[in-house]
């Protein structure tokens, strides 16, 4: 038969805080009987089932932390639902992040990655130069557009345009190049 109390008490029974059974409470991993109160039984084996794959080892370690049953010898203990073990897991995890990191690290040399804060830095000192540029146009060609037909205008704003493009593009290619060789 289950064990009726509020959650002050349950808390107090687990050894936890208050505050966590209310987080418990209001992430519906508590059972309340029609007057409010907790069916403990029934509580603690919701919590069991919907732990979110809790690691045995930690909740052996915080067990011995209230003084309940020991802890192992700080190996993770236990299995998945599959029945692999934590500790296999979390070699595999680490061992597919190391070759993550050795493959980005090749990739990096090889030149066919550059750090997101560089190519950002290129990409505004780019910019920068062609907004420069663009900018000079009025005060630069001014005086040679004094006089001169409507034709004749549109095509000296043309190549002004055109070379300042032509001055972004080689300036962009010139700070690729040497973010490429900067992995070098």
């Amino acid at each position: 038969m289950s064990n009726f109390v509020n959650q002050a008490e349950f808390a107090r029974m687990q050894g936890w805080a208050k505050s966590y059974v209310t987080k418990l409470k209001q992430a519906g991993r508590l059972v309340f009987d029609t007057e409010g109160r907790i069916d403990v039984a029934a509580s603690l084996d919701l919590i069991a089932k919907t732990d979110g794959g809790a690691r045995p080892d930690v909740s052996a370690r915080h067990a011995a932390g209230r003084g309940d049953e020991p802890a192992d010898d700080g190996e993770a203990v236990g299995e998945l639902p599959d029945g692999i073990p934590y500790k296999i897991v979390s070699e595999s995890k680490k061992a597919h992040y190391q070759a993550l990191q050795a493959e980005a690290d090749y990739r990096r040399r090889m030149g066919e990655l550059v750090e997101a804060q560089d190519v950002a830095a290129a990409v505004a000192d780019t910019v920068i130069t062609l907004r420069q540029s663009l900018e000079n146009l009025p005060g630069r060609l001014a005086s040679e557009l004094v006089g001169k037909g409507l034709d004749d205008i549109r095509a000296a704003l043309k190549q002004a345009i055109f070379d300042s493009l032509g001055e972004m593009e080689r300036n962009f290619d010139r700070r690729l190049a040497e973010l490429g060789e900067g992995n070098d």
